[in-house]
């Protein structure tokens, strides 16, 4: 997994463990992409060793456990990465859904 450690932080906050709503919403809208692309390789993945037989256990807590895993690496807020780890789980089910994928 590529490091972020390289992004430019643009945050008016000193705090980036505690990130106020409109810097939190800023890092949202830059990372989003990253944690839906994580997303959609995952439920690819999945897909490739175990098929796609059943439905994608939405709303488990041992898939958001996962998914926080997979975006830890994005930020230090917690807020910032539950929605992260939200986007990515949507991402993944919305990839599992899609006919042809």
């Amino acid at each position: 997994m590529a490091s972020t450690s390289s992004l430019i932080e643009t945050s008016c906050c000193s705090d980036p463990a505690n990130l106020c709503g409109r810097c939190r919403a800023d890092r949202f809208a830059q990372l989003r992409g990253v944690a839906a692309c994580r997303g959609e390789v995952w439920a690819m993945d999945i897909a490739r060793r175990r098929g796609r037989d059943v439905a994608w256990p939405t709303g488990s807590e041992a898939i958001l456990t996962i998914a926080r895993t997979k975006v830890q690496d994005l930020g230090r807020d917690q807020l910032l990465l539950e929605m992260l780890a939200g986007e990515l789980v949507r991402l993944a089910e919305r990839w599992w859904s899609a006919p042809g994928s």
